[in-house]
């Protein structure tokens, strides 16, 4: 149900400059967009990958790795005392 005295006029003007916001902030949305967009097109390039890495020198390098088992020391365990 709806109210008996709605003025939809009144309510529209009343409520012009929160509409505005609303309106301004959804066209600033599209314009960013739109610049990502043209943005990304523009530094897009011919489809090669850029990369700075010399290519007559090998890039890959291993990590590394330890030598002893999880848990484990290279000193013995000291023995009990009583």
């Amino acid at each position: 149900m709806s109210a008996p005295d709605t003025n939809l006029d009144r309510q529209e003007k009343k409520h012009r400059p929160s509409l505005w916001g609303i309106k301004g902030a959804m066209a600033f949305g599209a314009l960013m967009m739109i610049l990502l967009l043209g943005f990304n097109m523009i530094n897009a390039g011919d489809g090669e990958a850029v990369t700075n890495a010399d290519e007559s020198k090998s890039t890959a390098t291993a990590a590394e790795t330890d030598t002893y088992s999880p848990g484990t020391n290279n000193s013995e365990t000291p023995a009990a005392t009583e």
